[in-house]
C-alpha cells in the first residue's frame, strides 16, 4: 500500500511539473516620443507637448510675449523656450488640432494689438519647475496679472489659441515680384506664445482684451526668480474643459468691455502729472538664487 501511495504521490507531481507555467503579463508598450531637432519633445498618445526653458521677465511692465523662442524678444517675454516654434506648430497638427487657415470665413488679428480674436482650436498651458526638491506646477494664466495691477487679479483661465503663425512670400526688392520663396513667421520673430495679439504666434490670447497693451504683466508673486530653469507643457484640453473655458472667456470679455476699460480709464483721468519727474528703477524682481 505504502507503495501505491508514493507511485501515486511522483505521478501527480509529475504532472504538476509538466502543467504549463503562467504567462508572464505582456510588459506596456513604451509611448512613442518625437523629439524635436531644435529642443522640445511630442508624445502623441498623451497629445502633450514639453519644451525646456528660463524664466527671464526682464521688468514690471505690460508683456507681449508670454513666451518667446531662444534668441526671441525676451525683454517682452515671461519665458525663453529652446524651441524652433515651427516644430511646435507641426506636434500641434499631428494631434489633429485646426489653425486659423481652417477656419477661412473667419479673421484674425491682422497685426500687433489688432483686438480682433484669433481663431483656431484650444490648448491648455502649463508650467513645471523645482526649487528646494519642491516641484511646482503652474497654469500659464495665473503667471500673469490682469488690468490694473492694484486690482490683483489673474488671467482667466481660458487657454490659449492655436492660431498657427502666418507665411510671408518673399518679394524681390528690385522687380517687386514674387520670388516663389515663403518665409514662416514665428520662426522669423521666435514668437511662440502672444499675449498681445499677434498674428505671427503659434498660440495667441484668446480674450478680446488681448488687443489691449496694458492687460497682461508677470505675476511676481507666482513666478519663479528670474533664471530658474522650467518645462513648459502644452497639452490638448478635454470636451469639458473645452466647454468650461468658453464659458469663461465669454464672462471675461463681457467683464472687460463693461468694467476694465472703464478702470484704466479712470486711473488715467486720476493719475498726477509726471512731467519733469525722475524715473523709479525697476529691476524686474529677484533673479534665481536670490530671494524674492
Amino acid at each position: 500500500m505504502k507503495h501505491l501511495l508514493t507511485v501515486a504521490l511522483v505521478a501527480t507531481l509529475a504532472a504538476c511539473s509538466s502543467a504549463e507555467e503562467p504567462k508572464p503579463e505582456p510588459k506596456p508598450e513604451e509611448e512613442k516620443v518625437i523629439k524635436f531637432p531644435g529642443g522640445g519633445r511630442a508624445y502623441p498618445k498623451k497629445k502633450r507637448i514639453e519644451i525646456d526653458g528660463v524664466a527671464v521677465y526682464p521688468t514690471r511692465a505690460p508683456i507681449e510675449l508670454f513666451a518667446c523662442a531662444t534668441n526671441g524678444k525676451e525683454h517682452e517675454a515671461v519665458l525663453s523656450l529652446q524651441c524652433v516654434p515651427q516644430d511646435v506648430h507641426f506636434a500641434l497638427l499631428i494631434f489633429g488640432l485646426k489653425q486659423q487657415s481652417d477656419f477661412p470665413d473667419q479673421k484674425g488679428p491682422r497685426g500687433l494689438g489688432d483686438p480682433a480674436k484669433p481663431v483656431g482650436d484650444k490648448v491648455v498651458i502649463w508650467i513645471e519647475w523645482e526649487i528646494d526638491s519642491k516641484k511646482h506646477r503652474v497654469r500659464a494664466e495665473d503667471l500673469l496679472t490682469y488690468g490694473p495691477p492694484a486690482a490683483k487679479r489673474t488671467m482667466p483661465r481660458v487657454g490659449w489659441t492655436f492660431a498657427g503663425s502666418m507665411v510671408w512670400e518673399r518679394i524681390d526688392p528690385d522687380t517687386n515680384e514674387k520670388t516663389g520663396e515663403t518665409i514662416y513667421m514665428a520662426n522669423r520673430e521666435r514668437t511662440l506664445i502672444a499675449t498681445l495679439h499677434d498674428p505671427t504666434s503659434v498660440l495667441d490670447n484668446p480674450l478680446v482684451s488681448g488687443g489691449d497693451d496694458r492687460m497682461l504683466h508677470p505675476n511676481l508673486d507666482l513666478l519663479p526668480p528670474r533664471g530658474t530653469r522650467i518645462i513648459m507643457a502644452i497639452e490638448v484640453p478635454d470636451e469639458a474643459a473645452l466647454k468650461e473655458m468658453a464659458t469663461i472667456e465669454a464672462d471675461a470679455d463681457k467683464e472687460y468691455t463693461k468694467n476694465i476699460e472703464k478702470e484704466w480709464k479712470d486711473i488715467e483721468e486720476t493719475a498726477p502729472d509726471q512731467k519733469g519727474a525722475e524715473p523709479v528703477p525697476d529691476n524686474g524682481g529677484p533673479k534665481a538664487g536670490e530671494d524674492k
